[in-house]
């Protein structure tokens, strides 16, 4: 298993490779259902590179300018914990 960023099918599907996803969606400027780059966790055949490691993760998240707040409590969830529990997935 490994984490990738990947875009919804042409009719809108996720692909098959993906087995949970829909995490850190950030437009991409495509044309709907594809104009959303998504990170998931697909299986290790995926066509895409996946992140090297937690690390790689965290940059991404930080280029994207990523920012969660907790709809339940109103607090700051870091890019650093978003990232960390993503990368628990692969265990």
């Amino acid at each position: 298993m490994k984490l990738i960023t990947y875009t919804l099918n042409a009719d809108g599907t996720i692909p098959d490779y993906v087995t949970d996803g829909g995490y850190w969606a950030w437009e991409n400027g495509g044309t709907s259902p594809q104009d959303l780059d998504l990170v998931g966790v697909a299986i290790d055949t995926a066509p895409q590179e996946g992140f090297a490691d937690e690390a790689a993760l965290i940059s991404y998240g930080n280029s994207k300018n990523f920012a969660y707040t907790d709809s339940r409590t109103g607090e700051f969830i870091s890019v650093e914990s978003m990232a960390s529990n993503l990368w628990a997935k692969l265990s």
